[in-house]
């Protein structure tokens, strides 16, 4: 009995030894698989070696992120990456699951809008770090601190077809629409070119509010004091120039004379929006970067942004930029080690500055980058709109990021609809938007 007892020690020792020069990673289940480092290494070990679990929100890039592990912990034989990836469609957090089972997830992927709220508790200020230098879109708390690393930069606004603009407007520069009025003569130009309805302005829940009915937060500095004064009762909607231009922005999207769902605006328009925006038949819709894959069913046309307007004044700061920003953020986890939180800012610093890092972020993942000194382009024609206005300092905030988009859609956004509808007046959603801050005060 000694003997076998001795016999199963050995296997276990020998098993223990194994796994610690593995690398784990997973796409779905909360056990970690595994996978050799790679021998290369470009940088000295860490003086002592650190495991950290990191998280990745996006399934669909999960084969990446575990590619993008290996290559790392290869510059970083002192750590092992454990990589644990969302599936595809599941709507519950692997970060929530793997929280749910005790363990402290060093490096998070989330949303921005829960890091001050879900996981304001959580979050380690991340301020000082080496590549907040190279990013204007480093994730703040309402103190100031910087605590999310902006991983996926996505945008919106007024999705063009570039092909009928441009035939109607020669040298057509997306960012000189700076004002209504200007939107409203580029529409005409283009009724003139002979495309009857250039706007088909598609009125999902979703998009009519999260979306566009956040615009009106980015005349705030300081996005964070701005929602507190929202909940706090602080802002009078209807004498608000910003937020009432953006509604009057929406009436002329809407409006029949461009509309082409004008006379009947609200609908199922989503698909049919893009096939006539893709197709030429009409020229613009409101999107975001993620409109593409609807859009690309037209194999020959290219697409970009202009901004939506909110004002007639083109000198306003704000004016002639798209919303553009971080969609997911990683944090680190407080409750980590200080190793451990070191090893996650080497990971973040590795996407930054690193070749390989740079390369899977764009290249590989087909990412837009938030940092400037990433020399890489995402082939997405969208994207790379959203990547050159951020290169010519035309991007205001991700405004989604600061409200709750399930309140937003389910709240607030059948009153926009009742809006866009003429079935209450602004006085009406104004009274929605004041109840609900209100409720949350």
């Amino acid at each position: 009995m000694k003997k076998v007892l001795s016999i199963i020690m050995l296997l276990s020792l020998i098993l223990s030894l194994t796994a610690c020069a593995s690398t784990p990673t997973t796409t779905a289940a909360p056990a970690a698989t595994t996978a050799a480092p790679a021998e290369t290494t470009t940088a000295a070990p860490s003086d002592e070696p650190v495991t950290i679990i990191v998280t990745n929100g996006k399934g669909e890039i999960a084969a990446q992120f575990d590619q993008a592990a290996k290559d790392f912990m290869a510059a970083n034989p002192g750590i092992t990456v454990e990589m644990y990836s969302v599936t595809v469609g599941d709507t519950v957090s692997i970060y929530d699951k793997l929280i749910s089972a005790g363990k402290i997830v060093t490096l998070a992927m989330v949303e921005p809008y829960s890091v001050n709220d879900k996981y304001v508790d959580t979050v380690a200020p991340m301020d000082g770090a080496a590549w907040i230098n190279e990013t204007t879109a480093a994730f703040k708390n309402a103190e100031g601190q910087v605590v999310g690393f902006p991983f996926a930069i996505e945008g919106f606004g007024l999705v063009y077809n570039k092909a009928v603009v441009e035939k109607a407007v020669p040298g057509f520069d997306p960012l000189t629409i700076k004002t209504r009025d200007q939107l409203v003569e580029l529409l005409d130009k283009l009724v003139a070119a002979g495309i009857k309805k250039p706007i088909a302005y598609q009125t999902e829940a979703w998009s009519v509010s999260n979306h566009y009915s956040s615009q009106f937060i980015n005349q705030a500095a300081d996005k964070n004091a701005f929602v507190a004064d929202l909940k706090a009762g602080n802002f009078d909607y209807l004498n608000n120039a910003v937020w009432n231009g953006y509604y009057d922005t929406m009436e002329l999207l809407a409006d029949p004379k461009y509309n082409v769902y004008g006379e009947r605006p609200l609908g199922s328009y989503y698909d049919e929006a893009h096939v006539k925006v893709g197709n030429g038949e009409a020229a613009m819709l409101f999107n975001g970067n993620w409109a593409y894959d609807s859009l690309k069913a037209a194999p020959d046309a290219d697409f970009g942004f202009i901004p939506v307007p909110f004002t007639n004044d083109a000198n306003d700061a704000n004016a002639g930029k798209i919303s553009a920003g971080p969609t997911q953020v990683f944090i680190i986890d407080r409750n980590a080690t200080p190793a451990e939180q070191a090893a996650a800012q080497k990971f973040l610093d590795w996407m930054v500055f690193d070749e390989k890092g740079m390369d899977f972020l764009v290249n590989q993942s087909q990412v837009i980058s938030a940092f400037k000194n990433n020399p890489n382009k995402v082939t997405n024609p969208l994207g790379a709109a959203i990547s050159e206005a951020i290169g010519k300092g035309a991007t205001l905030d991700f405004p989604t990021n600061y409200v709750s988009a399930a309140d937003y859609y389910n709240i607030l956004g059948p009153s926009v609809q009742s809006y866009i509808n003429k079935d209450i007046t602004r006085e009406d959603l104004a009274a929605e938007f004041e109840a609900y801050y209100a409720s949350l005060g």
